[in-house]
């Protein structure tokens, strides 16, 4: 692995090495952000020295930006493949819209806590923030073309507008409930989040297929 923060191992063993430092380095902010990531806590789960890790990186903030690109390239990935799945089922906007949104809800959850340690750092770290704002922004991206693939079944006005507006909403909801920057939902269950990640979905495919300012113009004319 070559980014800015670290120095990429040429040989297979090492690099194996610094693989096993940037996954306990992953596992130690999803298990307790960045104040339960120490060197010598890395250096003793990877069985890696800590003079071996500053072969590789100058500091810990640099090892935490270098698990950062990592773990987003492969989250990237992962969102993406999941995104061309649904794409390949050419499903019609009345199933794509709740089949996507339970895709997003799936995958914040899943890597809620690892997610959750770099909006942490973020305020602190101009570096971890860019490349947070990138993976967002990349996200963002994959959901709202896969809705603009649709864009015919709309009946907003403004599909792109519309398109973004849906994932923004969506986002922000699925964040707050799972705690994402310390904004959760106090006493939340399994029950509440299968509910939410539904509705969610019902209330982003009535914004995109149904005429809202035609509804509110018919209530004005009746009143």
């Amino acid at each position: 692995m070559t980014t800015a923060h670290a120095r990429a191992p040429k040989q297979s063993r090492s690099r194996q090495s610094f693989d096993r430092v940037l996954d306990a380095a992953a596992a130690l902010l999803a298990e307790g952000g960045t104040h339960a990531l120490t060197l010598a806590e890395v250096s003793r789960r990877s069985k890696v020295s800590i003079g071996s890790i500053y072969c590789r990186v100058e500091s810990k903030d640099d090892l935490i930006r270098a698990v950062q690109v990592r773990v987003f390239e492969q989250m990237d990935q992962e969102f993406s493949g999941a995104v061309n799945r649904i794409r390949r089922r050419g499903l019609p906007l009345g199933e794509l819209v709740p089949t996507l949104v339970r895709e997003q809800a799936l995958f914040m959850k899943r890597h809620a806590r690892l997610i959750n340690a770099f909006i942490e750092r973020a305020p602190h770290d101009p570096v971890v923030q860019a490349t947070g704002r990138k993976f967002y922004a990349q996200l963002a991206l994959d959901f709202k073309l896969l809705l603009l693939e649709r864009h015919g079944e709309f009946r907003h006005e403004n599909p792109e507008h519309a398109a973004a507006t849906c994932h923004t909403i969506v986002h922000g909801v699925l964040a707050r409930h799972l705690g994402l920057g310390g904004g959760s939902e106090s006493g939340a269950g399994e029950g509440d989040w299968r509910q939410l990640v539904e509705d969610l979905g019902l209330m982003t495919l009535a914004f995109l297929a149904t005429d809202l300012k035609e509804i509110i113009r018919q209530s004005g004319a009746a009143a």
